[in-house]
């Protein structure tokens, strides 16, 4: 075994699935959420590999458009987290 693959560090959790509407859910550990900076509302990747019966999810990453500094658009995501209801409720008017 490698050196890499001995200072590999995997973290394993085990989490229930849940019934939302017509599809299950599973939630994501805080810590992990937290190190990937993810927040509601991002994207992620779900994938599939069917030889090994494994499912991958990954945060999307979204390049940032040219004149908007990260610090802008983490603020917009933190706003639409919390007024998520409050804007949809303007939008259904």
């Amino acid at each position: 075994m490698s050196v890499e693959m001995l200072e590999k560090k995997e973290k394993r959790y085990t989490r229930r699935i849940n019934q939302v509407g017509n599809s299950l859910s599973v939630g994501i550990p805080k810590d992990i959420t937290k190190a990937l900076q993810m927040n509601k509302g991002d994207e992620i990747e779900v994938s599939f590999d069917e030889e090994r019966g494994e499912i991958v999810m990954k945060k999307v990453n979204r390049s940032i458009p040219n004149g908007v500094r990260p610090e802008v658009l983490q603020a917009m995501n933190r706003a639409i987290g919390k007024y998520d209801n409050a804007l949809r409720n303007l939008r259904d008017r």
